[in-house]
């Protein structure tokens, strides 16, 4: 459980207020020692938005890749949309490893976006700053994520300085 700090004191969870953040790092240490184990939890509904709105981000940038005039736009989509569903499909299964579950809550449907491709992974980018907050903690599954930001950032790279 995290150790967080309000005008109250200091909280291990929702244990507190404690005086110092050394007294609830204590009473954490010695939770932990007697045995006491955090139960993993994930938002299945964060999960299935987060994979969806990835997935379909392939599908977006493909229409926009066959649709830009310019050669660097072309290219630059084209490495998108190839990477971001292996990568997408990687986190899926890290998470579903991790929790022992299958995501099964993806939307319905997706609101359609502007045809205008650097917008588009800026605002996805956006998405996914966001939307990581959200998402499991293990730094497995962050560096999933970090993987599919890289691959925006590197995109919106040469959407912008390449076109």
């Amino acid at each position: 459980m995290p150790i967080r700090h309000t005008d109250k004191g200091w909280y291990w969870g929702s244990k507190g207020p404690f005086a110092s953040k050394s007294k609830a790092l204590q009473v954490a240490r010695g939770a932990y020692a007697s045995g006491y184990k955090e139960e993993a939890q994930m938002d299945e509904n964060c999960c299935g938005e987060f994979v969806g709105t990835l997935l379909h981000s392939a599908t977006l940038t493909h229409f926009m890749h066959l649709q830009t005039r310019s050669y660097a736009a072309h290219v630059a989509l084209g490495t998108y949309y190839d990477e971001i569903v292996d990568l997408t499909d990687s986190l899926a299964e890290a998470i579903q490893g991790c929790y022992g579950m299958i995501i099964s809550n993806y939307p319905n449907m997706f609101a359609n976006v502007s045809s205008e491709p650097l917008e588009y992974l800026e605002g996805l980018k956006d998405y996914v700053a966001m939307k990581r907050q959200e998402m499991p903690q293990e730094s497995n599954i962050q560096n999933e994520i970090d993987t599919i930001a890289t691959l925006i950032d590197s995109t919106i790279y040469k959407l912008t300085f390449l076109s």
